[in-house]
């Protein structure tokens, strides 16, 4: 099982698509139940889970971080985080994480129209610190897409990032938020008409090319749903929220997913009486999901949109919509990807990402 950790609402950066203050009527701003607590909670389980730590920006309590990684026998570390003060963790400790998951939107003034001047270069120099300290692990790229951006030139920017080499790229949309519902769906359906899908065709005919040469680029969309339709399997919700990823809010709170705490969603437990076994699905995929021809490549996209559906059925439909246009060019290039296997180029296991959960949302 994977846990994302939430340990403070705080945050060092002030993102305009964010907007997340601390609000104390959701939970409380720092992580209150102790670490002895979480080492208890993670002994009632019957193998050791994957802990990552989340926010606002998990480095910000940092004193938490390096206790629970003294004393917490979890299976792996994980982090998501924005980078820009990577450099305050103990380079002995960085080098003990399985995946860095560092919040960067592609090039350096897209990042830092909606992140802040000069977060760009401090998210890219806290990366290199940590391979400069030992981290050999996953080190992903993790984008919000919105009507600003590229998709094509944003992700191929980050997946032949000079100033550091990232293993995986994986992207969030930046849909389905508004509140009244509906705000923004005519600039979104535009920009997916005319930009995003037009966009997602390009990136897929360059990664075939660039794999046919012997280049494998680690988009994570990508490698994810085609190894799906290489092995011919279906696919559960592919975040695992619900079934066997959770979130513990810093009240000790167990939710399905670390965005919901705010959004009125169901909380399945607390750290400190629910038994693990217990958690899996109580909340899952419902409504059009279930009748979709996707679903067993998608698996449903989002719980959390899935249950909110803020932009209705009308802005649900288009977004789903962008997942099938992926899914449709990944099988439209799966011959040539068949070749290249045969070719004795790449295996297939080269392509299921990520074999560990690790916070990597392979839909976007």
């Amino acid at each position: 099982m994977h846990y994302h950790l939430i340990l403070t609402q705080r945050c060092n950066l002030n993102c305009t698509y964010c907007g997340q203050d601390v609000d104390l009527n959701v939970m409380s701003e720092n992580m209150e139940f102790s670490v002895e607590q979480l080492q208890a909670f993670v002994d009632r389980h019957d193998e050791p889970p994957v802990i990552a730590f989340y926010g606002g920006e998990p480095v910000l309590e940092l004193n938490k971080i390096i206790n629970i990684m003294e004393i917490v026998k979890a299976k792996e570390f994980v982090i998501q985080t924005n980078g820009t003060i990577l450099n305050r963790i103990p380079k002995e400790l960085l080098s003990k994480f399985h995946t860095i998951l560092i919040s960067i939107d592609g090039t350096e003034e897209l990042t830092n129209y909606f992140r802040g001047d000069t977060t760009y270069d401090r998210a890219l120099k806290g990366g290199q610190f940590a391979r400069q300290a030992g981290f050999e692990g996953d080190l992903v790229a993790r984008m919000s897409v919105t009507t600003r951006s590229d998709i094509f030139e944003q992700v191929m920017h980050l997946v032949r990032c000079k100033k550091l080499d990232f293993n995986h790229v994986h992207w969030q949309l930046d849909a389905m938020w508004d509140i009244p519902e509906n705000d923004r769906i005519e600039e979104f359906r535009k920009w997916v008409d005319n930009s995003y899908n037009p966009g997602i065709t390009k990136l897929i005919d360059t990664w075939i090319d660039h794999m046919e040469k012997g280049e494998l680029l680690g988009i994570a969309p990508f490698l994810g749903i085609t190894h799906s339709l290489l092995t011919d399997s279906k696919s559960p919700l592919r975040c695992g929220a619900g079934i066997d990823f959770f979130a513990l809010t810093t009240d000790g709170e167990i939710t399905a997913c670390p965005i919901p705490p705010s959004l009125e969603f169901p909380t399945l437990g607390n750290v400190e009486t629910s038994l693990p076994a217990e958690l899996p699905n109580k909340l899952n995929i419902d409504g059009p999901c279930l009748s979709c021809d996707y679903l067993d490549i998608c698996g449903g996209r989002c719980l959390y949109t899935n249950k909110t559906q803020y932009w209705g059925d009308e802005g649900f439909d288009l977004v789903c919509n962008t997942v099938k246009h992926l899914v449709d060019e990944l099988r439209r290039i799966l011959p040539r990807v068949k070749s290249v296997i045969n070719s004795g180029k790449y295996e297939i296991n080269e392509f299921q990402y990520p074999k560990m959960p690790n916070g990597v949302e392979v839909i976007p």
